[in-house]
């Protein structure tokens, strides 16, 4: 079987659907040495790092220097060129990372996280709206299977769209992989020192977008320290659309001393974050799934999250919900998580026990069977 896969949601920093990809084809590459992989990727600046490419048994890797832009106009707009044509090869199946199937001959999967960005299209970027919300429907039709991350993102595309309920399958995302290995005391400390990392410290992790709330998460900050517990908020991940009116937000209410945006870090040290944080704090106003929720269940990290889709189907008993809308919910849980010690413990004991459920050698098989099943139907 030739297998196509576009790599470029991993090319440079990683947020949600990057990690999820590069950690489903490292584990496939764990697992399949019969099938052969062509792999793709495009960028006029960037070229694609060797340590991140998949070590498929039998791997075609490619990396063109096309504009990335232009790459997604000429595959989101007009459906060509084909994928198999970059390899001079006839492709068996194609696996997006996105909901927007990849032009090819052979059958086409595509992956879908959730559908935020039709319910706000004003708290996504242009390139989302102009290609997402336009092209969905008509790719969901075409592609052979959908691959959902949760319940609650295949019941929303059964709702919305007029795809069969069999030709969607749900399955969960696996622990991720940047939190494998051993950290040593010395790197511990090497790291504290270098961000002078506070003794306690509320956390989030993830792109600054306004789809993360980190405006209300900041309001609740401040009528967190209005209420006498005075705590950091630390803020780990890449820059986004919602960066200046978040730098706004702390300034108007003269927080610039308790939060500290850090920016995009390497694996290791985020791992050091989440290990050394009092709570972790996910005020989303969606999440199809919500990877730090498992890196925080992984690190014996007390979850204050919001109770909006898919969160809960993914932590379920492992965090306190609060409205995303209400700041002063938020800074309730946010409270209880930090102070109330039979809580924080019985959080802890929830997430060890919850993350056991998500596999990534199981989701890895569970692929690569749905990718057997579709070229033997």
């Amino acid at each position: 079987m030739r297998i196509g896969i576009d790599m470029r949601p991993f090319l440079k920093e990683e947020t949600g659907v990057g990690i999820y990809f590069k950690s489903l084809l490292f584990h496939l590459a764990q697992i399949d040495s019969s099938n052969e992989y062509y792999l793709f990727s495009s960028s006029y600046k960037d070229r694609f790092p060797s340590q991140k490419i998949p070590p498929f048994v039998k791997k075609h890797f490619r990396d063109f220097r096309f504009p990335v832009k232009m790459m997604n106009f000429f595959w989101n707009r007009l459906s060509w060129p084909p994928l198999d044509r970059f390899f001079k090869t006839k492709l068996d199946l194609s696996h997006s990372a996105t909901p927007l199937i990849l032009p090819t001959k052979g059958k086409k999967i595509v992956t879908v996280y959730d559908l935020f960005f039709m319910d706000f299209p004003q708290k996504t970027d242009r390139e989302t709206r102009r290609s997402f919300v336009n092209k969905i429907k008509a790719s969901l039709l075409k592609t052979d299977r959908i691959v959902a991350i949760s319940h609650f993102t295949k019941n929303d595309l059964l709702e919305r769209f007029a795809v069969e309920g069999k030709k969607v399958k749900v399955i969960y995302p696996g622990m991720e992989l940047r939190l494998n290995g051993d950290i040593s005391s010395g790197e511990m400390e090497e790291i504290r020192k270098k961000y002078s990392l506070p003794t306690s410290f509320n956390l989030f992790v993830g792109a600054i977008e306004p789809r993360k709330n980190l405006l209300n998460l900041v309001e609740a900050l401040r009528i967190i320290h209005r209420k006498n517990e005075r705590i950091p908020l630390l803020i780990v991940g890449r820059p986004g659309r919602d960066s200046r009116n978040l730098e706004k937000k702390i300034e108007k209410e003269k927080l610039e001393a308790w939060v500290k945006i850090m920016g995009y870090l390497p694996d290791k040290e985020v791992r050091i974050f989440y290990s050394q944080a009092s709570v972790l704090a996910l005020p989303s106003f969606c999440e199809g799934f919500g990877f730090p929720l498992l890196e925080a269940m992984a690190s014996n990290l007390p979850i204050a999250a919001s109770k909006a889709p898919a969160i809960p189907e993914t932590a379920q008993d492992a965090a306190l919900y609060f409205s995303p809308e209400e700041p002063e919910d938020m800074a309730e849980k946010i409270i209880l998580a930090l102070k109330d010690e039979n809580i924080r413990q019985n959080l802890i004991a929830e997430g060890r026990k919850r993350v056991l459920n998500f596999d990534w050698k199981r989701t890895a098989q569970e692929i690569l069977s749905l990718y057997e099943s579709l070229l033997d139907g």
